[in-house]
């Protein structure tokens, strides 16, 4: 038997996310942490909380006349996965990640924005919806767009692979509670492979968005530089920049693909 997300019991809502369908706009920005919901809201012309339950914190309002949502995901695939599945299933056609990420190539400098191609599928959740050999890539329409809206507004933009890893500590080669679990040089191994950068939510939605067939994208503001051990502590302000250059492609991709979806 086929069962809705959206089940009769939670009054045509999604149980996670607590949405009905018409609270979710066509473009959905996934930041992980719920309070960078507030950091969205305040670059919003207008913007209204929808629903705040466990780590889903969902809003939606507009932005130079677009009409964009926000959902935090939590840390991680698991609780990424729910949020996903729950916005396809509310009629998302567009999810774009918007996060923190640490990098493994010195050139790349903390505070820069890192706009991932694909991902490896390390994350955990992905592989109960398709084999390991099943690639997590970006749509080429967000990559495109979020490189312009980046370049416009003069940041330094790299794009690459990132490692989209289900563990913080030792999935990332930190110890963890003063103990080393791991085997090898996790960073050697991943910069070997050409990956520039470490996260853990990206591969997740890139999986899934290819299976449901929704345009995705990962873009990430640059917190630490393993290699330089250089940190961000104060990332406000980079957070800032990749929210709105998030908003401006968001904007992008209405003009260019969802615009003439609707008007086909």
């Amino acid at each position: 038997m086929k069962v809705s997300a959206s089940d009769p019991n939670f009054g045509g809502k999604v149980p996670h996310l607590m949405c009905g369908k018409g609270d979710i706009a066509d473009i959905v920005l996934l930041p992980g942490d719920p309070g960078r919901v507030a950091m969205f809201a305040s670059l919003f012309d207008r913007f209204e909380i929808i629903a705040s339950n466990r780590e889903y914190t969902v809003g939606t309002g507009e932005y130079q006349g677009r009409r964009i949502s926000v959902c935090s995901t939590g840390i991680g695939a698991p609780s990424t996965e729910i949020a996903v599945v729950e916005l396809v299933e509310l009629g998302a056609k567009a999810l774009i990640r918007v996060g923190g990420t640490g990098v493994l190539q010195k050139e790349i400098a903390c505070g820069d924005l890192v706009i991932n191609t694909a991902a490896v599928r390390q994350g955990g959740s992905s592989i109960f919806y398709a084999p390991p050999e099943y690639p997590a890539v970006a749509s080429h329409q967000v990559v495109t767009c979020l490189l312009e809206a980046g370049e416009k507004r003069g940041k330094a933009c790299w794009t690459g692979i990132s490692a989209s890893i289900g563990s913080f500590f030792a999935g990332q080669g930190r110890p963890a509670a003063g103990i080393d679990f791991t085997t090898e040089d996790v960073c050697e191994k991943y910069k070997r492979l050409n990956v520039i950068n470490m996260e853990m939510e990206s591969e997740t939605i890139l999986t899934l968005g290819s299976l449901f067939g929704v345009y995705t994208g990962c873009i990430c503001a640059v917190h630490a530089n393993r290699e330089t051990d250089e940190w961000l502590y104060d990332f406000e302000p980079a957070q800032r920049e990749m929210c709105l250059t998030a908003l401006d492609a968001s904007v992008l991709l209405y003009e260019r693909c969802l615009d003439k979806a609707v008007s086909k």
